[in-house]
């Protein structure tokens, strides 16, 4: 039988390494494949459950009441009543409440990405006495109930600092946040040390080392932070329920609840101004969720 490659060369109904290399590669990436669509079809459903309230919700905001609360459910209005968006804005104040609460997100998420990046500079770079003991302290203040503080952080605030209907008292429990703390932390840990001594060579000091070389290298875990901060403080509702008197200060959740507790006989008023209060969030979520996933994915297992 006839040889490959001359006397040495191997018959020609022998399987060469580069052949068994390449069906090894195939085999590996089919699995993969398999596995991804498998996880599509099993997460499409579940997917499905969660949107389809949401898709009615924008549906039924232009339908008339009749429709909303009758017993057979229907998708698509037999009329557009576009007459309810223009009730909801006339009624409530949504202006003033998107300012209130835009101005309250920043300032909190602002204060919350610099003092998660300071921290966990700290907690990653430097030594000093009771490190551990502090970082498993503010860890284990993950694992307290929100409830369980609540009501001291309402006397608190409300009692001892006579914060109460004003915008710092909505501002200042948010922060610091715990879990940006850990995984700026966790990120910071994948930065070399020596990149931080060759600046202190260079006589940078700590805030020069901070400023100018964590903050830059730790932005993608920062914009993540930035990103859930600011979805958790501008859809705060029970915080600002017992703190917030003044409608001048209604956040956008409040300003929704007196929508809903105003026009309960009118059902299309209140899908209109839910619309009205989801659809920035929703749009600020798509535009950046690809930051949350990348900050997240690049804290690693270190630490």
């Amino acid at each position: 039988m006839a040889t490959l490659g001359g006397p040495g060369g191997v018959g020609a109904g022998a399987v060469g390494p580069d052949v068994t290399i390449s069906r090894s590669t195939f085999y590996s990436k089919a699995r993969r494949d398999m596995g991804a669509w498998l996880i599509v079809v099993g997460i499409l459903p579940l997917a499905i459950i969660v949107a389809v309230p949401f898709v009615w919700m924008y549906i039924s905001s232009f339908k008339s009441p009749a429709e909303i609360v009758s017993r057979e459910i229907t998708w698509f209005p037999s009329e557009f009543h576009w007459t309810n968006y223009v009730q909801v804005w006339e009624l409530a104040n949504l202006v003033r409440a998107y300012f209130n609460s835009i101005v309250v997100a920043f300032f909190a998420v602002g204060s919350a990405v610099f003092t998660s990046a300071m921290c966990g500079f700290l907690f990653a770079k430097k030594n000093f006495w009771g490190k551990n003991a502090l970082f498993i302290f503010i860890l284990s203040t993950l694992m307290v109930p929100y409830f369980a503080i609540f009501i001291p952080s309402f006397f608190l605030y409300a009692r001892f600092l006579g914060l109460k209907d004003t915008y710092i008292s909505l501002i200042l429990p948010f922060v610091f946040t715990p879990f940006g703390i850990l995984i700026t932390r966790q990120f910071l840990h994948s930065i070399p040390n020596e990149l931080i001594d060759s600046a202190t060579v260079d006589g940078a000091g700590d805030w020069k080392v901070f400023f100018y070389i964590i903050m830059p290298l730790a932005k993608p875990i920062l914009a993540a932070i930035a990103i859930l901060q600011f979805l958790s403080v501008f859809n705060e509702f029970l915080w600002p329920l017992v703190m917030i008197d003044s409608r001048d200060l209604f956040t956008l959740p409040l300003e929704l609840r007196f929508i809903s507790a105003a026009q309960y006989q009118h059902p299309g008023r209140i899908l209109s101004g839910a619309v009205m209060g989801l659809t920035p969030i929703v749009i600020f979520f798509l535009i950046f969720q690809r930051h949350i996933v990348q900050g997240i994915s690049m804290t690693g297992l270190k630490g």
